[in-house]
Order: structure tokens, then sequence, then C-alpha cells
């Protein structure tokens, strides 16, 4: 099963967002993560953290 966060981070800081994309990323390494968002916040952190991940634009 994916893992669905639409707009989950929207009143999160930096430090935060930062913290929780580590986390997700390493306690969910095996399953498939969707994250909806409006900003390029996620993005730029997951570049920085050099995670790999897919960006899809709508």
């Amino acid at each position: 099963m994916p893992i669905i966060l639409d707009e989950a981070f929207a009143y999160y800081d930096e430090a935060r967002l930062t913290n929780i994309l580590k986390y997700i990323s390493k306690e969910f390494e095996n399953h498939q993560i969707i994250i909806l968002t409006c900003t390029n916040r996620e993005r730029e952190i997951l570049e920085n953290l050099k995670l790999q991940y897919r960006n899809m634009e709508l």
C-alpha cells in the first residue's frame, strides 16, 4: 500500500519539514510515498538531503 500525504506539511517550518522527510525516508524505505503539495519546499529539501524521489507536475 502506498502512503499518500496531501498537503500534510503545509504548516511545518523548514527544520520540522527536513526532520520528517528524513524520518519518512528511513522508516518507510520499502514503501511508495506520494506527497501532494503546491510548493517546492519538499523538492528542495529532498535534493539537499540527496534522497531519491520522482517529481511529477500536473
